[in-house]
């Protein structure tokens, strides 16, 4: 009987991560972490230094292979798969570390993350055949398209080491974006940044995940950004995860309390 209301569509699982451990030698660095992120979702990873949040990511974007469990990314195992592979599979990451191109310009490095997108490669290049230029001109416009989405358009021709900290973490994230990812992966895009860049960070994650229907997951250490935006909460601790769910439940979770947060969350 139709009531008059519209039901909304199922929410489907984008990324499924199943007992994954991963060891490196004597060392588990990760234990039996089991995770899933559906498809829109803006989700944290939090958790002490050395809790393993890196080695999930790393997992996941094919830097390791887990030493035993699964990870299906829109129903297709992609557990030891290489990590270009993964990138033309939908996912893209930024770093804890910046990693642009300092000698290049800021159009440059994010025309880097149109490469897995080319089609005209070797001899289009060296012929100029008619291919290549016309794709050379599409990934031209759509990067000024996305810089001028980010607020970057005025600095596409400068070089990215003379950038502000904030601005090259905004690139960085632009040339994620470059790729037409399905899941983002940022590990710790806050980091180094004034509280008003991280304000403006927040209002841009929002912004990316609501323009451009992705699925978002975050490595943060910072709380405020974490419990501003995020939907959902998951806690490592030594490997482990320890808790999951809405930013009030984690931050009033004891055993999150007594091994990250302390006191001064409530």
């Amino acid at each position: 009987m139709n009531n008059g209301f519209k039901e909304s569509a199922p929410t489907m699982t984008l990324l499924d991560i199943g007992n994954v451990t991963m060891r490196f030698g004597g060392l588990t660095a990760v234990s039996e972490f089991s995770d899933t992120i559906a498809e829109n979702a803006l989700v944290g990873l939090i958790g002490p230094n050395g809790a393993g949040k890196t080695t999930v990511f790393n997992m996941i974007t094919g830097v390791y292979t887990p030493t035993v469990g699964t990870i299906t990314f829109e129903s297709r195992s992609i557990a030891g798969r290489k990590p270009f592979q993964i990138a033309h599979a939908g996912i893209a990451r930024t770093f804890q570390n910046i990693r642009l191109f300092p000698s290049l310009s800021v159009s440059d490095n994010v025309r880097i993350g149109f490469n897995r997108l080319a089609r005209n490669r070797f001899a289009g290049s060296i012929f100029q055949l008619g291919g290549y230029q016309r794709e050379e001109e599409n990934f031209t416009r759509e990067t000024d398209q996305l810089l001028e989405k980010f607020g970057l358009l005025d600095k596409r021709d400068e070089l990215a080491r003379n950038l502000s900290y904030g601005d090259q973490r905004r690139v960085e994230i632009v040339r994620a974006m470059a790729t037409r990812p399905r899941l983002l992966l940022l590990d710790e895009p806050a980091a180094g940044m004034n509280p008003t860049e991280k304000s403006e960070l927040m209002a841009l994650i929002r912004y990316l995940r609501d323009a451009f229907g992705i699925a978002i997951m975050l490595i943060e250490h910072d709380m405020k950004v974490v419990m501003g935006i995020c939907e959902r909460v998951t806690v490592l601790d030594y490997g482990v995860k320890i808790a999951s769910g809405t930013p009030e439940e984690v931050k009033n979770d004891p055993r999150v309390v007594e091994a990250y947060l302390g006191e001064s969350a409530h």
